[in-house]
């Protein structure tokens, strides 16, 4: 029986207006025209193919962007004269950016629907990847200043703090969105794990921790020091370590990948999601207690336990002295051992990469958002092509009916160590990149946490979906990063301007203020999104296309 009910909005359009309508009003400035070209690609995207579809999307496109604008000028005009919420003076803010946003909003809106009803699946796809990568090139010429000057970005000249927008303080979106980009890179890797190989993964950032402790090792002074690599070798010598580098952080993380999925072969569901889990956690361990290791062989440290209990002296055992007395050290055989990892103080700097006599810098953010954004592109490009493949659709086939896959011929135990191996590479990949972007890498930055919130980007997004992946990274990364940061600075100038004027005691205020910050509340947020999700659109904002069908 066909469903005849109507409604005025979809979810993902009512969910695209809400939520951009919010970060608009937390953000304003340049940003509201951001705001409204996501909103408008929602919209697009979730347009359906038949006559009037086009019309339609521009009309809510225009809605939405309509809102967008009227919440980024309560923004210019209203929140930002309360204390603490910019560094920008409320005369530096303009409003002509609102009427841009309302254009530019609808006619995304519109564009976007009329890819999607191209009636060819390839074609559609490509012209959605190109639109993509036309706004993501874009990008940083969108920052929340109004006045853009290539010094802005770090490029050409240093950056002047003393004069208005151009401190970097204000380049939080470039910053945010290389790592969002990275995080991308991840979740497109779990992507393949979880979303086509239906194997739940809660240890993903394992493989994350493991690139990025690789190239901290190969592409830093790190193993130098101590006397393990020699500071005149051709990769550091010649600064081309980093394009070399990257591509072990994968070799390793792929190994590892097949390390962990050969034995949870026959675990399904929740017991592989737990196994899986434990791994994760143990990565972290092993990186925050690999400070000092020595490795000796085996066969006199067994002997050596043989003849401790029965009290003879070690020296005088004629038969087993040759291996007692000679003890071979395989490495790590000075008084301090071997520092694999440096412990808690983490391992710093890591060399960044250099391409043409040219050298990237902290701080020059458009260089590396650039990287960032080829890398990602071609890693979606060989994801699209492995999709589409023969061993994509084992994948999906082994997702949907295990057994069904098992008896029309598809190896089982190749596709799922497959899944594991391609997916860990990613992450590997993403890693590696990381840990050079930030010059600095310790046990704390892979905490399960991040495992949960790549996983959130997967289901967000659409499982099975790229474009779907893509979308949830970046809403939540940049939720993550920038918005939750802006709520908390709303909030605190809310409570300044209205509660705590004047008040004689600064510690009830500073106290309200840590309980209203909305950053401490990041996975309580992330859950309450997953929950709405699953009520109101649990296939995903933009699903795969056996989705769709099943929906």
């Amino acid at each position: 029986m066909i469903n005849a009910k109507k409604t005025l909005l979809h979810n993902t359009e009512a969910i695209a207006i809400v939520g951009m309508g919010v970060v608009a009003l937390v953000t304003g400035g340049y940003n509201t025209i951001i705001c409204a070209v996501l909103a408008g690609f929602l919209i697009g995207l979730t347009a359906e193919r038949k006559t009037g579809s086009i019309a339609r999307a521009a009309v809510v496109g225009l809605i939405a962007s309509v809102i967008t604008a009227i919440c980024g000028y309560i923004y210019n005009t209203y929140v930002i004269k309360l204390p603490e919420v910019d560094n920008q003076a409320p005369d530096q803010i303009v409003n002509y950016p609102l009427f841009v946003a309302v254009v530019v909003g609808t006619l995304v809106a519109a564009l976007v629907a009329a890819i999607q009803n191209i009636p060819v699946e390839k074609r559609r796809k490509q012209g959605i990847m190109i639109f993509m990568l036309a706004c993501a090139l874009l990008f940083p010429f969108f920052d929340q200043c109004p006045t853009l000057a290539w010094n802005q970005f770090g490029i050409g000249s240093a950056i002047d703090p003393t004069v208005g927008c151009t401190t970097q303080k204000t380049l939080i979106w470039v910053n945010a969105a290389i790592v969002t980009i990275i995080f991308a890179i991840q979740a497109m890797g779990l992507n393949i794990v979880a979303g086509y190989a239906g194997l739940l993964d809660l240890g993903y950032v394992a493989f994350f921790a493991i690139g990025a402790y690789t190239i901290g090792l190969l592409n830093s002074n790190h193993l130098v020091d101590q006397g393990v690599m020699s500071a005149d070798n051709i990769f550091l010598k010649y600064k081309i370590m980093f394009w070399i580098a990257i591509w072990v952080c994968a070799a390793m993380a792929a190994f590892f990948g097949l390390m962990l999925g050969a034995p949870t072969l026959p675990l399904r569901g929740d017991y592989l999601a737990i196994v899986t889990l434990g791994f994760g956690e143990i990565i972290p361990v092993a990186a925050k207690n690999l400070e000092v290791v020595r490795i000796f062989e085996p066969i006199s440290l067994f002997l050596r336990q043989l003849a401790a209990p029965v009290g003879q002296s070690l020296d005088r055992i004629d038969a087993y002295g040759f291996f007692i007395k000679n003890t071979l050290c395989i490495f790590g055989c000075g008084p301090a051992g071997l520092n694999v990892t440096n412990g808690t103080k983490g391992i710093s700097p890591i060399f960044a990469p250099s391409i043409a006599g040219y050298t990237f810098k902290v701080g020059e953010y458009v260089p590396w958002y650039l990287l960032a954004l080829l890398i990602m592109a071609v890693s979606a490009f060989f994801i699209w092509r492995i999709r589409d493949s023969r061993i994509g659709r084992a994948w999906v086939s082994m997702r949907e009916d295990e057994l069904a896959a098992n008896a029309m011929g598809v190896d089982l135990v190749r596709t799922k160590l497959l899944a594991f191996i391609i997916g860990a590479m990613f992450s590997g990949f993403a890693g590696g990149f990381y840990g050079s972007y930030v010059s600095f890498i310790e046990p704390g930055s892979f905490a399960f946490d991040i495992s949960v919130i790549v996983l959130a980007m997967v289901i967000l997004g659409g499982s099975g979906n790229i474009v779907g992946v893509l979308v949830g990274a970046f809403l939540i990364k940049i939720v993550d990063l920038v918005v939750l940061e802006k709520i908390k600075q709303l909030l605190n100038g809310l409570i300044q301007h209205f509660l705590i004027v004047g008040a004689d005691n600064p510690g009830l205020g500073a106290f309200i203020q840590r309980f209203l910050d909305a950053t401490s509340f990041k996975v309580l947020i992330l859950g309450l999104i997953l929950v709405v999700m699953m009520k109101v659109r649990p296939e995903g904002l933009i699903p795969a296309a056996t989705a769709k069908r099943q929906a």
